[in-house]
């Protein structure tokens, strides 16, 4: 406790005096809430695995220590600021993510062999000293979107021949919700995915599925699936709860790391917004989101939860209108790729 105390406040949270030493209080509650706000992560207080890595992440500042494409990769704050600094010069670093990947270290020689420094691909002092001469004319944040821009601009429009990665959520020995008939939110999901995937096929696109119906790998393990597939997108299906079992309506999640959002994911996620609006959905808003299926994935992503499996009679109709459930998200799809984005 007295760890997690030190780390909010070097990071700039205040923590009453008599809390400190390892009494878990309410400022130090407030200060983990603030944190999970700024990080992406869902504000609930709780000190859990994805909470805590972000904690030791966001320690690192850039030229803490040397950076290097290792295994496994290095994650922190300073790789995010590196590839904010590698995108807005031009140097292709993708999503700024906080994970030293192989676009990270091949922008960071192309930055090096440019800029005469030695190509080692390892930040260390002479690579920060080129970054900091070059500091003033840097606009953070905008390099990654104009790479994402273009990109969108040089596929065909269309769902034919895109690869989607279809994300059903938990599954195996994690089934997620539970409604009150013992349905699983994993089978629900894999279900609606699976009906989605065929409408896909239909258009000519290739659908993949990051899991079966029975087990669960774990999300960074989809995530490099995604990956190796080479997917063009990747949608990741769940349902929200609540003890509350009025709560009700759709939410869908896009990628921000820090300040910066993917301009695609976000648009994707709008658009799944509309359609699930339209077809009888409460708008629940669109959100920037640092989950690990958003930020590890190399594509644009989205997680959508389309209702509260808690509510009985949402998820009730979930259930009697899952087919037009997953053509509106199909449609949504389709939108997305049609659109042609603004020179």
């Amino acid at each position: 406790m007295a760890d997690l105390q030190t780390r909010l406040e070097k990071l700039g949270y205040a923590i009453d005096a008599p809390e400190h030493g390892g009494d878990f209080g309410p400022t130090t509650e407030m200060a983990i809430k603030e944190f999970q706000q700024r990080s992406g992560l869902d504000v609930d207080g709780i000190v859990g695995e994805n909470t805590w890595k972000a904690l030791v992440e966001s320690s690192w500042t850039l030229g803490d220590r040397p950076l290097r494409l290792s295994q496994p990769f290095l994650r922190g704050d300073d790789v995010r600021d590196l590839q904010s600094q590698l995108n807005a010069l031009g140097f292709t670093a993708g999503k700024h993510d906080g994970i030293f990947g192989l676009g990270t270290a091949a922008a960071l020689r192309d930055f090096q062999r440019n800029l005469a420094v030695d190509e080692d691909g390892i930040v260390g002092h002479e690579t920060l000293r080129a970054l900091e001469r070059l500091r003033m004319v840097i606009k953070p944040g905008l390099g990654a979107r104009i790479t994402e821009r273009e990109a969108r601009r040089a596929d065909p429009p269309g769902l034919a021949g895109k690869r989607i990665a279809l994300d059903p959520g938990h599954g195996g020995d994690d089934p997620g919700g539970i409604d009150a008939n013992g349905l699983t939110e994993a089978d629900w999901v894999f279900r609606l995915s699976a009906k989605l995937g065929l409408l896909l096929d239909g258009r000519r696109a290739y659908p993949m599925l990051t899991r079966g119906p029975n087990d669960g790998p774990h999300v960074s393990s989809r995530a490099q699936l995604a990956n190796r597939f080479g997917a063009d997108l990747l949608l990741s299906i769940h349902l929200n709860s609540h003890p509350t079992p009025i709560a009700a309506g759709a939410a869908t999640y896009y990628f921000q790391g820090g300040t910066v959002a993917s301009e695609p994911g976000e648009h994707l996620a709008e658009l799944i917004q509309e359609a699930l609006i339209k077809a009888g959905r409460a708008d629940c808003n669109t959100h920037g989101k640092a989950y690990p299926i958003l930020r590890e994935t190399q594509m644009p992503a989205v997680l959508v939860e389309p209702g509260f499996i808690t509510n009985p009679e949402e998820f009730a109709e979930l259930v009697e209108t899952m087919d037009d459930l997953a053509r509106s998200l199909m449609e949504a799809l389709e939108r997305y790729f049609e659109y042609e984005p603004d020179q």
